[in-house]
């Protein structure tokens, strides 16, 4: 097989300008930039500029603000630029930790120095392509909407009539970077790029692939997820209508047939039984009862201590302690899981909406012995991604199903029950609080004990630290003299993934309320008691103060709204909350919430509006009702009805103001998620006088 070299890449597209785009954190050797089409920025001699970028579009926008960083620094129009993603996972486009993915809020944060660096270097080489052509000093050219101008002669030159020219040119190691003053593009709220296709219908995701002599495949699975296939009987359904074949896959079996609906008819048909396991009785009372024995275990060691916190709170007059827990949650994509595969002898292609490009990599070689160099990977459009789309399973099945047929191109897609009873799931945890105030008020020592699975295991560092479970908690912004922080691990037979926000998404709930608990054992008011345990810099402090400006937090509530707040520090960003409650008899109903974030400079902010928009409503509907529990080993939930997503009459006004406080660039997709079920509870707090320890609200009748 043919690998294309950086030299036969460039040497096949003579006509275009092409600059790599070197990622800070991959260490890329002379050999690895030699041997990978790292070409990451183009301008073809149209005019059009095409960047090649690795974390893909599921609905939060990236691909617009990547637009809106190179289109500034080059001096293009926005309109012209094309993100595109490489079809091989490769050692230029992965991540600090190794891998190609679309995960943690890196699309743009991480790829904005990368990218202006880039275009930088565009922008100079066709400048200088330019002033040799025109005979001026480079100095008296201009770059604006895809022209280099020369204002003193009126003259003008488009990108694509100088591309050419430009590529014969060195690449600037140290380019010229736009100075603040003129950076105008960024930080305007500009149509994204992908509503004219998303509003025409012709938007491609991975469901609406469609291939010449294309089959379909329907998953038959193991409903314990740890049991597997123990007999199987193929021919109970060869002959019903359109079946082609039946293949058996990890957990289960994929009927292929010509149309889906002759493959889910057959696969429900077939006649399959699973081994029994040690944990076809486990269930949620039983799998939380042996997560809280952890709470009160004596062999646990410490993540994270500072001061004395052991001696401090020994030595207190008061002790104030509270144990939170929160329940499993599915991500309930609009989009449900599927993958198209074509595995043919020496190639295996995909069309997926995947956020793991590596992981599938990685995950297909071991499985099926298919080499990194023979898998090409087309990545559409996402219907939803929140984590759960970064594993591998879809594709071992439509690979396995193509093999199956021939090498004909199938499409495996999973029925909504599958989707959300065939796992992946944000883990349940449990956490125990400790702590001592000051007669000033201030927190004088604090200790947390976190129970349940460690999820982030292959990354654990020697102190036991998974980011997976104890992010929010290790980095809190608090100025906490006497802390330590540790972590029970108790895992259970269940597969888990990434939820939207990861560990933040419960830490940042239990660490607010119970913030919130201290305030009220310290007989202050909860923004002020926040602010009075804050340091006089913290970015936590400005986005409180906002956020209670915007909710008028000091004045009078409207009559039958109760309010509660919370601030939360992740992925960089900082964002804080206020949520309005009105008790409906026993109901929660949550009109309005607040929200002020600091996500360093807002490349759009319209983008980040919706993003935390998008995150509360999010965020409202697992704090309100939806949980994942198992009875018999299995997922009792399994569509809408059983897991209620938050319908659009509960959807609350949400206000959102962006704060810029100089600090670095954070992320939008994941930060608004953190403080929303905290700021709900303090006001629930606020209303009724009970303290919710556990979600959803539904399980106290609250909703």
């Amino acid at each position: 097989m043919t690998i294309t070299t950086r030299r036969t890449f460039l040497a096949g597209t003579a006509a275009a300008l092409s600059v790599p785009l070197v990622l800070p954190a991959t260490a890329q050797t002379a050999q690895e930039l030699e041997s990978w089409p790292d070409a990451f920025l183009r301008i073809d001699t149209d005019g059009s500029v095409t960047c090649i970028l690795p974390t893909c579009e599921m609905g939060q926008g990236t691909h617009t603000g990547q637009a809106q960083i190179l289109a500034e620094e080059l001096g293009a129009d926005w309109r012209s630029i094309r993100i595109e993603m490489p079809v091989q996972p490769a050692p230029p486009y992965r991540l600090p930790f190794g891998q190609m993915r679309s995960v943690g809020s890196y699309g743009i944060r991480y790829f904005h120095d990368p990218m202006r660096r880039a275009a930088a270097q565009m922008r100079t080489m066709l400048k200088q392509a330019a002033a040799n052509q025109l005979g001026v000093p480079k100095p008296e050219l201009t770059v604006r909407d895809g022209l280099v101008i020369h204002e003193a002669s009126g003259r003008e030159i488009a990108f694509g009539d100088l591309v050419q020219a430009a590529a014969l040119l060195p690449v600037p190691a140290e380019p010229h970077l736009l100075p603040e003053a003129e950076r105008t593009l960024t930080g305007q709220s500009i149509p994204r790029l992908d509503t004219p296709a998303k509003v025409r219908g012709e938007a491609i995701y991975a469901i609406d692939v469609t291939l010449p002599d294309m089959a379909y495949g329907a998953a038959r699975m193991a409903p314990v997820f740890s049991a597997d296939v123990e007999a199987m009987d193929t021919a109970s359904v060869t002959d019903m209508p359109g079946v082609l074949a039946v293949t058996q896959v990890p957990r289960g079996a994929v009927v292929v047939a010509e149309s889906w609906w002759q493959a889910r008819a057959a696969a429900e048909a077939l006649d399959i039984t699973f081994t029994a396991t040690e944990h076809d009785t486990l269930d949620t009372p039983g799998m939380e009862a042996t997560i809280a024995e952890g709470l009160s275990r004596a062999d646990v060691p410490m993540t994270l201590e500072r001061g004395e916190p052991m001696g401090r709170l020994d030595a207190a007059t008061q002790i104030i302690e509270a144990d939170y827990a929160v329940p499993m949650l599915a991500h309930a994509c609009m989009e449900p899981i599927n993958c198209t595969a074509q595995a043919s002898e020496g190639r295996t292609e995909l069309w997926a909406g995947t956020q793991g490009h590596d992981w599938k990599r990685m995950m297909l070689e071991r499985e099926l012995g298919i080499p990194a160099d023979e898998l090409f990977i087309n990545t559409t459009y996402l219907g939803g991604g929140f984590g759960r789309k970064t594993w591998h399973h879809d594709a071992v099945q439509a690979v396995l199903a193509s093999r199956a047929v021939g090498g004909r191109p199938v499409k495996v897609i999973w029925t909504r029950e599958q989707d959300m009873t065939f796992g992946m799931y944000r883990q349940t945890m449990q956490a125990r609080f400790r702590a001592s105030l000051s007669e000033s008020g201030r927190i004088e020592a604090m200790t947390v004990r976190v129970a349940g699975p460690q999820m982030g295991a292959a990354i654990v560092q020697a102190n036991n630290m998974d980011p997976f479970s104890l992010l929010g908690l290790v980095d809190t912004p608090y100025a906490i003299p006497n802390y330590a922080v540790d972590h029970a691990v108790v895992d259970i037979p269940v597969p888990l993934s990434a939820w939207r926000a990861i560990a933040t998404s419960f830490t940042g709930y239990w660490m607010e309320s119970f913030i919130d608990e201290l305030a009220e054992a310290a007989g202050m008011d909860p923004l002020a008691f926040r602010l009075a345990n804050l340091p006089s810099d913290a970015r936590a402090r400005a986005v409180l103060e906002r956020v209670a400006g915007m909710s008028d937090w000091n004045g009078a509530a409207p009559e039958g709204i109760h309010r509660g707040i919370s601030v939360v520090e992740a992925y960089g960003s900082s964002v804080a909350q206020v949520a309005e409650i009105r008790m409906d008899g026993d109901r929660v109903s949550v009109p309005r919430v607040f929200a002020a974030i600091d996500c360093g400079r807002a490349i759009n902010p319209g983008q980040v509006e919706t993003q935390i928009q998008g995150s509360v409503i999010d965020a409202l509907g697992p704090t309100l009702r939806a949980k994942i529990s198992l009875e018999n080993g299995a997922a009792v939930q399994a569509n809408f009805p059983d897991y209620p997503l938050l319908r659009i009459d509960e959807a609350p006004d949400v206000a959102v103001e962006i704060v810029e406080t100089g600090a670095p660039l954070g992320g939008v997709g994941e930060p608004g998620v953190p403080p929303l079920a905290g700021a709900v509870c303090n006001a629930v707090f606020a209303a009724t006088g009970r303290r919710i320890r556990s979600l959803p609200l539904s399980d106290h009748d609250l909703a």
